[in-house]
């Protein structure tokens, strides 16, 4: 019993005043965009290859992804922005009253492409085609910055937050504290959506296509909750 007379006192001065801290609180959520045209694609080509032997189909299909990205490197593309993505060798068979039949192998390699000057495209996927490679995934439209224009979006959508509580609170005669109780960072909405997503499929020499980059939206979502007192 004396423990709890001698300490109820200090949780009383400890206590948070309500006369201190709002009384009640408002949650709203902000969004805000950055729409800018992007500065880097990125796109995938392969090489096909078949033979009846597999050792055969390799060595092929080696000498003409070579070709492919020799010229490519000619062209200006980085060595350190060609990689490969797929790699792989497979047997083919024919079917034949319910038996299979080794037909041979098949070997598949698909590299991604980064390229940083956009007036390049088309000429890449012409330089590539005439050079052997016969399949083509798609172009994926980039910013090689894109943490900076998030950065930005985020601000926006923490501005947007403020002044839609500013709002409310004005509109019940409330008195809006200037820090929030708590900010929180919703999924990131980012969304850069491929200018051709397709399938890989074989493609055939072409002249160069004139390819159009569009605009990037880069979304930001955000929760705050504030404090607000009458």
């Amino acid at each position: 019993m004396y423990y709890n007379q001698r300490f109820h006192p200090i949780h009383q001065i400890y206590q948070p005043s309500y006369r201190s801290n709002p009384l009640f609180t408002m949650t709203v959520n902000g969004e805000g965009h950055i729409t800018t045209r992007p500065n880097q694609a990125k796109l995938t080509l392969g090489v096909v290859t078949e033979h009846t032997s597999a050792q055969t189909a390799q060595q092929e299909n080696a000498e003409i992804s070579n070709h492919v990205i020799e010229a490519l490197k000619q062209m200006g593309i980085d060595e350190s922005d060609l990689k490969t993505t797929v790699y792989s060798v497979q047997p083919r068979y024919d079917y034949h009253d319910g038996k299979s039949i080794l037909r041979g192998y098949e070997v598949e390699h698909h590299f991604e492409v980064t390229i940083k000057d956009l007036s390049k495209i088309g000429n890449v996927y012409d330089i590539a085609i005439k050079n052997g490679a016969n399949r083509s995934g798609g172009i994926q439209f980039q910013l090689k910055d894109s943490a900076l224009y998030y950065q930005e979006a985020l601000q926006r959508a923490i501005q947007n937050a403020r002044e839609k509580a500013e709002v409310m609170a004005q509109s019940i005669g409330a008195t809006l504290s200037n820090i929030p109780f708590k900010v929180i960072e919703q999924e990131d909405q980012q969304n850069f959506r491929p200018l051709l997503a397709t399938q890989a499929a074989f493609v055939k020499a072409a002249e160069a296509p004139p390819i159009q980059t569009g605009d990037l939206t880069i979304k930001a979502q955000i929760k705050i909750i504030y404090g607000y007192s009458g």
